[in-house]
C-alpha cells in the first residue's frame, strides 16, 4: 500500500486523504445521529436508588435551548423521533442511529407537546403513556417503550433486546454527549 501511495502525486494523495476523512465523518454520523461538534451537553450524576441500586441522573445545563428544540408545534414524526433517540440512552440493542439525551427537561417539554397536540397525533396516548412515566422517572419498561416507537416508524433493525445498566448507561452517554464536570 506504501508503495503504491508513493507512486501517486501530491494532489492525488491529498484528494485521497480528503476522501478518507469524508468517509469517516459519514460513517461516525450514520452510527450516531450527529457530528462530534454536535453533541449535546449534559451534567452526570450516579445515585443509588430506594432498592440499592445504581441510577443514572442526567441534567442539561442549557435548559432553556428545549423549548427551541422541541417546539410547541412539533409534528407527530419528530415526536415519534425524539422519544426513540431519547429511548436509546437506556436499551441494549444492536444498532442504534441518534442519540438525545433523556433528561426531566426534555421529557417534561415533550409530554407538553403532545398534550397540546393530543388530537392532531393518531398515537397521542403511546406518547403519553411512555412519557408519564418517564417523567416520574419510572424506566422499567424502557426496552418496550423503544419498540412501539421502533414498530410505529416501522422499525427492522435494532429492535431494544434488554436495559442497560447503570454502567453501561453511563459509557452510552459518555460516548455520545459532551459530559459536563
Amino acid at each position: 500500500m506504501k508503495k503504491y501511495f508513493k507512486q501517486l502525486s501530491w494532489p492525488q494523495r491529498v484528494m485521497i486523504i480528503i476522501a478518507v476523512m469524508v468517509l469517516c465523518i459519514f460513517s461516525y454520523y450514520q452510527t450516531t445521529g450527529s457530528l462530534p461538534s454536535q453533541k449535546d451537553t449534559v451534567t452526570v450524576s450516579v445515585e443509588k436508588s430506594d432498592n440499592g441500586h445504581s441510577v443514572i441522573k442526567m441534567d442539561d445545563p442549557n435548559s432553556q435551548e428545549i423549548e427551541k428544540e422541541f417546539p410547541m408545534d412539533m409534528t407527530e414524526d419528530e415526536v415519534m423521533d425524539a422519544i426513540h433517540k431519547m429511548s436509546h440512552q437506556k436499551v441494549e440493542s444492536s444498532k442504534k442511529w441518534g442519540a438525545i439525551p433523556l433528561t426531566p427537561g426534555r421529557v417534561d417539554q415533550l409530554l407538553k407537546v403532545v398534550q397540546k397536540n393530543e388530537k392532531n397525533y393518531v398515537h397521542s396516548s403511546v406518547y403519553l403513556d411512555i412519557l408519564e412515566r418517564w417523567s416520574e422517572r419510572d424506566f422499567s419498561s424502557v426496552d418496550r417503550d423503544h419498540n412501539k416507537i421502533w414498530n410505529l416508524q416501522g422499525g427492522t433493525v435494532g429492535k431494544a433486546i434488554g436495559i442497560l445498566s447503570a454502567e453501561d448507561e453511563k459509557k452510552y452517554i459518555e460516548a455520545n454527549f459532551k459530559v459536563k464536570q
